[in-house]
């Protein structure tokens, strides 16, 4: 049996994830132009992302706060239910991510799409580049295909490799540990609880930064007293 015949006959499910109603209709849209049928596309995406998704957050765990949240955040943004139809495994797999670091899966497949159609607009705030230089990455990364359709399988393979290396070039960050903004917190994979509002730990840490700008503000002020 082929691999392709092997992957066919793969037992299947059905997970219903909340999308961001903006983000699915642009991503469909996007795909029904290219020919792709969405289920398999998130599919295969989810099976290779899945992976690294495991690789960043490994010894990291949601603490319940932040994960209600980003939950919370993430329906403020207004989702849609949408049923997508993946590998057993697949689903096996992510759920096994989602568990060990009490992440909000539906976060991150939004965050998985949103990557995926990476707009120009998503980019230049995340300061991320839109094309590719291979002499940013010291030629560690291999030239495209000039076959469309070599182009598209080698594509497929690591779909957001090139971003992954300039976000760890650029920002020493994995794309699913980098922040993207606070008001696009309901699509983060983690966070501290000194980035979640109203957390004691955010409270400690403001509490702290006040303090240190007393202190600095009371040296300045007595070291200008000392030379007047």
């Amino acid at each position: 049996m082929t691999h392709e015949e092997g992957a066919g006959t793969m037992e299947k499910t059905k997970i219903t994830v909340k999308i961001y109603e903006p983000l699915l209709r642009s991503f469909d849209s996007q795909l029904a132009g290219l020919c792709i049928k969405r289920d398999a596309f998130v599919n295969k995406m989810l099976r290779i992302e899945t992976v690294e998704l495991a690789r960043e957050l490994k010894g990291k765990r949601l603490s319940s706060a932040a994960r209600r949240y980003i939950a919370g955040e993430l329906k403020r943004l207004g989702t849609v239910p949408v049923n997508i139809v993946v590998d057993k495994a697949v689903a096996t797999e992510l759920n096994a991510v989602v568990q060990e670091a009490n992440i909000v899966r539906d976060a991150f497949i939004n965050r998985l799409i949103i990557f995926l159609r990476s707009n120009s607009k998503v980019l230049k705030a995340l300061k991320l580049p839109e094309g590719v230089d291979q002499s940013e990455f010291n030629e560690s990364i291999e030239a495209m295909p000039t076959s469309p359709l070599r182009a598209m399988e080698a594509a497929q393979q690591d779909p957001l490799g090139y971003l992954r290396l300039a976000c760890e070039e650029r920002h020493n960050s994995g794309l699913y540990l980098l922040r993207m903004s606070p008001s696009m917190d309901g699509v983060a994979c983690y966070l501290d609880d000194t980035e979640v509002p109203g957390s004691e730990a955010a409270m400690e840490m403001e509490a702290a930064l006040k303090d240190l700008e007393a202190a600095l503000n009371d040296f300045e002020e007595k070291m200008s007293g000392s030379q007047s």
